[in-house]
């Protein structure tokens, strides 16, 4: 039966295309073509309500299929959005005192501009989530590899990052071999501030092991309604 096919190959469309799923789709396929033509010859349904009934007591693939959850996208994101502002409040908050210093002003100020931005997509965010009820399916072995490989990125940004500010403060005391100084406490904290600064990104990586943690308490059936 086409139609069966069909609708099984939609069920499985946002899965991992493994042994383990195809051997499980073409099981489910051949338990609703059973199911469907019981129905036709013992109970006397036409194919097409044989079908609907069939299909209608199908339920999600989650927890059948390991390492797969399905959100409600909408939640998640003001969940994350909520976690976002959380994260650059602190951030700013830190970076205030320092602002005295030009190296982290403009960091400063970068991260009030994205709390307003984010603020304001909350604000949206939350007005039009009730209307949005779509759900994706998400692969938790795809999220781990992107986990580690954001914090790698994130950590070899910070090697670079600190290395060009050493280079810029210090390179040419530690070039010609001559003792490092700072002279005076502003240039001590103008020198502390230069390597906060780059500092604040990590936001990134948190944000992303954030996510992963929303996700897969939805896919548990976390109730994310306030």
């Amino acid at each position: 039966m086409n139609d069966v096919r069909k609708y099984v190959n939609k069920m499985f469309s946002g899965y991992p295309k493994n042994d383990e799923t195809l051997e499980l789709k073409e099981e489910v396929i051949g338990n609703l073509e059973a199911e469907i033509e019981d129905l036709v010859t013992n109970k006397g349904l036409t194919v097409k309500q044989a079908f609907r009934i069939s299909t209608e007591k199908m339920t999600k693939l989650d927890g059948v299929i390991e390492g797969v959850q399905t959100v409600q996208l909408s939640k998640v994101l003001v969940e994350l959005t909520q976690w976002s502002l959380i994260y650059l409040l602190i951030a700013w908050i830190i970076s205030i005192p320092f602002n005295m210093f030009s190296s982290l002003r403009a960091t400063s100020w970068l991260l009030f501009t994205i709390i307003l931005i984010i603020g304001l997509f909350y604000i949206l965010l939350k007005i039009i989530a009730g209307s949005l009820t779509n759900e994706r399916t998400i692969q938790l072995a795809f999220m781990n590899r992107w986990q580690k490989w954001i914090w790698i990125i994130w950590a070899l940004f910070m090697v670079a990052q600190w290395g060009m500010i050493t280079a810029i403060h210090f390179g040419s005391d530690l070039w010609f071999g001559r003792n490092i100084s700072i002279e005076g406490p502003y240039q001590f904290g103008q020198t502390i501030a230069a390597y906060l600064a780059p500092f604040f990104s990590i936001i990134v990586p948190l944000l992303i092991n954030r996510f992963k943690n929303i996700v897969i308490r939805g896919g548990n059936g976390a109730n994310y309604e306030e």
